[in-house]
């Protein structure tokens, strides 16, 4: 019985501990940084720092004519031209996302051209991708094991030494 106490403790001090062991694993992901709905999707300014963006603009479009997303710096110099895809109808909800990066922090001009929108019907958003760190505990099943060991393991042990199981020889 002592025998048995003493590995049930052993295991309980060797999972208790390594249940709490953390590894952090790097995960690429969107975020949400801006959104604007009516009348200031057809232009709006934000202040964006570096790295990989994400626009998706939905627009219901009318007297379309190869329309387009103009991302302009402050001081007026294209970055980035984003084309909405064409459509054979003159009114009809278009839909596009594009990609791009930013060097250089600063105030951007977002400006939609060519189309006549509407409005209370228009959505675009902004995303950047960012790298998350990722917390993963993946030994945390081991700390019922662990703790189940070290309450049973430790009475058996006081158990044990206190009532030797062999019996004392008699002369």
């Amino acid at each position: 019985m002592i025998g048995f106490g003493v590995g049930l403790i052993t295991l309980g001090l060797i999972g208790v501990p390594l249940s709490n062991r953390m590894e952090i694993q790097k995960r690429e992901d969107w975020v949400l940084i801006a959104q604007r709905a009516g009348a200031s999707v057809a232009s709006f300014t934000l202040n964006l720092s570096s790295g990989v963006y994400m626009l998706g603009v939905s627009v219901w479009v009318h007297n379309y004519a190869e329309a387009f997303y103009l991302i302009s710096d402050a001081i007026g110099t294209h970055v980035v031209i984003l084309r909405l895809p064409n459509t054979d109808q003159s009114s009809e909800w278009i839909y596009s996302e594009g990609t791009f990066q930013i060097i250089d922090c600063g105030y951007y001009i977002f400006e939609l051209f060519n189309a006549t929108v509407s409005g209370v019907r228009s959505f675009a958003y902004l995303s950047q991708r960012r790298y998350i760190d990722e917390c993963i505990y993946p030994y945390r099943s081991l700390l019922l094991v662990g703790v189940f060991s070290l309450v049973v393991g430790v009475p058996l042990l006081v158990v044990g030494l206190v009532n030797p199981s062999t019996p004392k020889p008699e002369n």
